[in-house]
């Protein structure tokens, strides 16, 4: 046999096998997105790659030498605990301010009146009544 008879017997042959590409596929791959695949891997290649590298290429952080930063945990007046600052909301600038008005220490400010509170630190009266309520629970 020579070969134009081989020809249309693989045909049938990969027709029963469901070996043919589907209709209308000519072999070559849609261009756009072969290039938007293609980007996208190097792209994901790059990331992956500057990951991996992330040590050596960010500086290590610095650690200062020295102790820890203290912060203000409560009491900023000491260990006397009769300041102004002891009543929660109270905190140096609204002190400040009480000191100003002339309200400098626990039992002033739960006899001092409402709205002299109120207008010396510049809060609401509910919150002077509450600062008023705690300085007397506590002087």
């Amino acid at each position: 046999m020579d070969g134009l008879d081989e020809r249309p017997r693989l045909h049938r042959l990969s027709h029963h096998c469901d070996l043919h590409p589907p209709a209308g596929y000519d072999g070559v791959m849609n261009t756009p997105l072969k290039h938007i695949l293609r980007i996208g891997g190097v792209v994901v290649g790059l990331g992956a790659a500057i990951w991996a590298m992330r040590d050596k290429l960010l500086p290590a952080p610095e650690i200062p030498d020295g102790p820890p930063p203290r912060f203000r945990t409560g009491n900023a007046t000491g260990a006397t605990g009769d300041g102004l600052t002891s009543i929660k909301g109270i905190g140096p600038v609204y002190a400040e301010r009480l000191e100003q008005a002339g309200i400098a220490s626990l039992p002033e400010l739960a006899a001092a009146d409402v709205a002299e509170v109120s207008a010396a630190a510049g809060v609401s009266e509910s919150t002077a009544t509450s600062w008023m309520e705690q300085a007397a629970a506590t002087s």
